[in-house]
């Protein structure tokens, strides 16, 4: 018998910027002509070609392993091009990938803004901007108005943390601030944005179900007798994770090492699900030298990991203990993303395999987990390492446009269309 309900979803997920193509009115597309800024010198292009066709193509491909879903964005920059103006034709592609999505089978988790914006926003100041989260409110009401009749899940933000983290406070991505207070009024206008995309959302569509999507890896102590490691742990974690924890469920929203408290109380009760992105664990070591990192490196090994970027060590049983913090929120669970990089494709099959595992027990300990995505259905841009960390379920030869499955599509269209772990795969994995 089966841990997972009947309307559980079992997609995979993809963002606008990372595999439409041509997106040229965003600050991505500006950032990656910086020399150094993309780690593999590539840049975006024209991605896996979904705004030229090929969308529709590979969500035949996701149905075609088993999938009920699917979690995709909007491009701002291609719909608001400027303050104001609506592109009609924009709208209009969206419907048609929205449609295909529809005769599939597919049902669609939306996400307004995955990590772009419109050029004409990041001149403003971007997310430093007090206005920005008015605009987004404005842009948010637009595409449930366009959009509502077609799209029932609904996401404000996709990681908050990440962004005001990686383009604020650091360096590798746009607007590459570096400067921690940055980050902070980043992270407050995100938090302000969401609220309003929540309220904007809801005015046009009553029944929708509106989340957020958060990033929480597993900040562990190196060695947990040493109390410096776990102070270490405690700070990353507060500053990735429990900041916006602490704000979504008391409106206040306090970082560490900071006397700043703001309070945020529209964000009381603006919440119908959230959705947790995760993708391993981080051991923390206290070390003085690296105050920029709440003076803590991490240590883990085995680690999954570029010159520029480490996603951690695969560990199922911290995706179950991020779950287990998020229901104390009283919503709906998502597994929005899961996945990991992995070029021969060697280790994701089982890596599949001991999540979907993980999320079963969750589930059986009574855990509200509603879906599980994939991170990626096909490889893409992945922003500051450029196309040298291969997500996806499919292999994209860029020169061709080839698609071409990997073992772990297979497992992972095992799992869908069983809807649990198959006994063979549950075997092999015990070998």
């Amino acid at each position: 018998m089966t841990a997972f309900p009947a309307r559980f979803l079992f997609g995979s997920a993809t963002s606008s910027h990372q595999v439409e193509g041509g997106n040229h009115h965003n600050d991505w597309w500006d950032w990656e002509a910086r020399p150094g800024a993309i780690a593999d010198g590539e840049r975006s292009g024209d991605a896996a070609g979904w705004w030229a066709g090929r969308a529709e193509e590979d969500l035949a491909r996701a149905a075609a392993l088993g999938q009920n879903a699917h979690r995709m964005s909007l491009e701002w920059s291609r719909l608001e091009p400027e303050p104001g103006r609506f592109d009609r034709a924009a709208f209009d592609r969206y419907r048609a990938i929205l449609d295909a999505a529809r005769a599939l089978g597919l049902e669609v988790a939306l996400t307004l803004n995955h990590f772009t914006l419109p050029s004409w926003a990041a001149k403003l100041g971007g997310w430093t901007h007090p206005n920005l989260p008015a605009l987004f409110e404005g842009f948010a009401d637009r595409a449930a108005r366009e959009l509502g009749d077609r799209v029932a899940l609904w996401a404000t933000l996709n990681e908050p943390s990440v962004l005001a983290w990686m383009a604020y406070a650091g360096d590798r991505w746009p607007p590459g601030e570096k400067r921690l207070p940055s980050a902070f009024v980043a992270m407050r206008h995100m938090l302000e944005a969401h609220a309003r995309g929540y309220e904007a959302v809801h005015r046009v569509l009553p029944h929708a179900e509106v989340g957020l999507v958060l990033n929480m890896p597993w900040f562990v102590p190196a060695d947990p007798s040493r109390r410096l490691d776990r102070v270490a742990a405690s700070l990353q974690d507060w500053a990735f994770s429990g900041a916006m924890l602490h704000a979504l469920r008391h409106g206040e929203l306090r970082f560490p090492l900071s006397w700043t408290r703001r309070r945020a109380p529209s964000l009381a009760g603006r919440l119908d699900w959230v959705g947790l992105n995760y993708y391993g664990r981080f051991d923390v070591r206290f070390d003085p030298r690296a105050a920029g990192s709440a003076f803590g490196r991490h240590v883990q090994e085995p680690t999954v990991k570029t010159e520029h970027n480490d996603w951690g060590r695969p560990s199922p049983e911290g995706m179950v203990a991020q779950l287990e913090r998020l229901a104390a929120l009283g919503v709906p669970l998502y597994v929005t993303e899961n996945g990991m990089f992995d070029p021969d494709d060697t280790r994701r099959p089982r890596y599949l395999v001991e999540h979907v595992e993980a999320l079963e027990r969750a589930i059986a300990r009574g855990l509200d987990v509603r879906g599980y995505f994939v991170w990626s259905l096909v490889d893409n841009f992945e922003w500051a390492e450029g196309w040298s960390t291969p997500f996806g379920l499919y292999a994209l030869d860029r020169a061709s446009g080839a698609r071409t499955p990997r073992r772990s599509a297979e497992v992972y269209a095992a799992i869908c269309r069983a809807r649990e772990v198959p006994t063979a795969l549950r075997t092999a994995r015990a070998d």
